[in-house]
């Protein structure tokens, strides 16, 4: 099936788009561009309606002006020149204070009005790009505007991340959410379950019949995740960051998430319910890797001022807005196990953390060594050959930069003695196909529009997935608490790497950007 085909098939003509908080930062930056690209590959009529409702004070033309701006960051000024005045028409905005309920009476005249312009049906999709706070208000006060039919298809509302500050908290959230929407309304985004690779990783292992039966205990020795950012605290986050943490912000809902996908049991049928059936198996089974405290088997840390290819860089406590004296961890490291039966005894190793070396998403899975260790030692006479050393096989999904599956096996090197020289076969998405991926947010989008929710987290799998982080969250939160030290620019402090070397084991150090 060709891309126009397949665009043609998903296209989506009758629904109306509301985002909330239309006026901040990941508007303009992600969601507004995924649309124009959704729209620009004929995956978007322009029957569409996107309405922009936000506090400040704006006309269409100007939200269109500053949304156009917006696109010239991420797309060439041909294409947008050539697809604009289409999409313009799209475009509407409401100047609505989400916290006033009167304001909603408004907004639903507003938008029933342009709905009956365009011939629209009423299928809605409220998308909550506001701060945490807002989102049960934001809610309340579209259901006391008659604005929340108890139908999907009529309505369906994206939640942005966080979700609760804990697993109170959470459930608190999702038990008042739930009095006023139905759960295949809500649809909890995290972004990297949009990435091509983590789509593939579900393909890779239950599509191909040499690779599913490997991934077990019997085969697999540990699996290491790493969600490493270059950067600092930057673009004014440091007051949600200082709040957050990198347990709260990465490793609670994106490590995890990607630690479901690798570890969970085939899906009976491959549809929303049954896949997040599974991944629900594996967060539920979700042990400490190690028996006693929390510091046996979780590292806080937190980068310090150093220099970077001979540029100095603040510490955390120097960044703005973070307090002098923040325990607040930018770096999470820790070992889980699966109790079960396929994962019983192997270790899951999983790290986020910030001004790390690169920037890069990556799933290592390293195979056993071979049981005969046939090449560990090789003696003969003369000089056919010389001692070499087994490699572990390893297999990475690279979510980002670059997103790619590479292999890495052992061969002979080529020569007069016996050599053992680890090589890898890699296949590079973008580079394979020939095409532009999809950015994470194009798909999330399409799929809240078509009803599909396999990408979207269910209220289980997010309480089971706070049930694990609590008792961390709940002893680093705590008087005598403080993340151990790290220089920028390295990947983490050293606690972190006692976690593996105690198993024998070590961190891989991936490339990025």
């Amino acid at each position: 099936m060709n891309a126009q085909s397949n665009a043609a098939d998903l296209q989506i003509d009758d629904v109306t788009v509301m985002i909330f908080g239309a006026s901040g930062d990941l508007t303009g930056r992600k969601l507004i561009p995924a649309l124009f690209k959704l729209f620009k590959n004929g995956f978007l009529s322009d029957k569409c309606l996107i309405v922009g409702v936000a506090r400040r004070e704006k006309t269409d033309e100007s939200f269109r002006e500053e949304m156009k701006a917006e696109l010239s960051e991420v797309i060439s000024e041909e294409t947008i020149e050539e697809h604009w005045n289409q999409f313009a028409s799209m475009l509407h905005y409401s100047q609505t204070d989400l916290m006033n309920v009167e304001d909603y009476s408004t907004l639903k005249n507003q938008v029933e009005t342009l709905e009956e312009q365009r011939g629209l049906p009423g299928h809605r999709v409220v998308y909550l790009a506001t701060s945490s706070n807002l989102f049960l208000p934001s809610i309340q006060n579209l259901s006391d505007a008659g604005m929340v039919p108890r139908e999907a298809k009529k309505l369906r509302c994206v939640v942005e991340k966080p979700f609760g500050h804990d697993l109170e908290s959470s459930k608190e959230l999702s038990t008042n959410l739930s009095q006023i929407l139905n759960e295949d309304q809500i649809y909890r985004i995290d972004h990297y379950l949009g990435k091509e690779t983590v789509q593939n990783i579900l393909l890779f292992r239950f599509g191909n019949a040499i690779f599913e039966p490997l991934f077990n205990r019997n085969h697999i020795d540990h699996v290491q995740i790493t969600v490493a950012e270059s950067q600092g605290i930057e673009g004014g986050r440091g007051g949600y960051y200082d709040e957050s943490g990198a347990l709260r912000d990465v490793l609670q809902n994106h490590a995890l998430q990607l630690l479901c996908l690798v570890a969970m049991e085939p899906p009976s049928l491959f549809e929303a319910e049954h896949i997040r059936d599974e991944k629900l198996k594996v967060l539920q089974t979700l042990k400490p890797g190690r028996q006693g405290s929390v510091d046996e088997w979780a590292v806080a840390g937190q980068y310090a001022a150093s220099s970077i290819r001979g540029e100095k860089v603040k510490g955390y406590l120097d960044e703005d807005r973070i307090d002098a004296d923040s325990r607040t961890e930018t770096f999470v490291g820790i070992e889980a196990h699966i109790d079960n039966w396929r994962w019983a005894g192997v270790p899951f190793y999983l790290r986020t953390g910030k001004r790390m070396p690169a920037r890069v998403t990556e799933i290592a899975i390293q195979f056993k060594l071979p049981p005969l260790h046939l090449f560990t030692t090789v003696e003969c006479e003369g000089s056919l050959c010389e001692s070499a050393n087994a490699q572990h096989n390893s297999l990475i999904f690279r979510i980002q930069p670059h997103e790619a599956i590479s292999i890495s096996f052992s061969t002979k090197r080529p020569g007069m003695q016996y050599q053992v020289q680890p090589v890898d076969m890699d296949f590079e998405f973008g580079e394979s196909f020939g095409i532009e991926l999809p950015e994470a947010y194009e798909r999330l989008l399409l799929d809240v529009m078509r009803e599909d929710s396999t990408l979207f987290t269910r209220s289980d799998e997010l309480e089971a997935a706070w049930k694990f982080v609590d008792p961390i969250l709940q002893l680093w939160s705590g008087k005598n608490h403080r993340p151990e030290l790290y220089p920028a620019g390295t990947w983490g402090p050293k606690g972190a790497n006692q976690l593996l070397s105690r198993n024998g084991h070590y961190w891989r150090a991936p490339t990025g950007k």
